[in-house]
């Protein structure tokens, strides 16, 4: 918020301040050509792509381990399950890629859509996916923790990941009520239609939850897992 103030500062709270504002493509970079020289705009810009090319490459990377872990635990060490001699899942990170382009390419050539928007939407249906993400492993971690025997944690304890749910809930109520208008209003199906898809995926192959990925998970804390 601090940051946001001074930004808004540094246009002017006038009609034409705000108007520049909103349409700035990079705030500190238009900020520092202003103020100082195109060259401090420039340096800004460079670093903030250096920053989004990173911040893509973290995506790719624990996108493709995800990917490469699930497909590993569900089909065993084939296909995207399987290493390079280095002990890259270079086919899974290729998957991961390619899927990535795809989805800028489906918003920038086809729905015409600029980087901003690109950026805003990608970002809101991850963080849409990722809240119910959190809050069903938290439930699962409840069933774990406190409702299967041996139980080795106090009962007490169950507060922190109830509390966790409520703080969950909350943001994702907050998120969806009142529901967006305009184009914000197509990211929460989006976001709905990609947890279906994987709902369906396990009801499918329930070997994908029920044994592989199940085992997998329960051995490293000694708890036995249920068939």
């Amino acid at each position: 918020m601090f940051v946001t103030a001074v930004e808004v500062m540094g246009f002017g709270t006038d009609a034409a301040g705000v108007d520049a504002f909103t349409k700035s493509s990079s705030l500190l970079g238009d900020l520092g050509s202003r103020y100082v020289g195109s060259w401090v705009g420039d340096l800004i810009s460079l670093g903030a792509a250096i920053s989004a090319f990173g911040c893509a490459l973290a995506c790719a990377v624990g996108g493709s381990r995800l990917l490469f872990a699930l497909s590993r635990d569900a089909a065993g060490e084939r296909g995207l399950g399987r290493v390079t001699k280095v002990g890259t899942p270079a086919a899974a990170a290729v998957v991961v890629v390619l899927a990535m382009y795809a989805i800028v390419a489906a918003f920038g050539l086809g729905a015409g859509s600029s980087a901003m928007d690109v950026f805003l939407a990608s970002g809101t249906i991850g963080t849409l996916i990722l809240l119910v993400v959190y809050l069903v492993t938290t439930v699962g971690a409840i069933r774990l923790l406190f409702f299967t025997t041996p139980r080795t944690v106090p009962m007490y304890e169950i507060v922190i990941p109830v509390l966790a749910l409520v703080v969950l809930g909350y943001t994702v109520y907050r998120n969806v009520v009142p529901y967006p208008t305009g184009t914000g209003a197509v990211y929460p199906l989006v976001a709905g239609g990609w947890i279906v898809l994987g709902i369906i995926a396990v009801a499918l192959v329930p070997r994908l939850s029920r044994f592989a990925l199940r085992e997998d998970l329960t051995a490293p804390t000694g708890v036995p897992a249920k068939r």
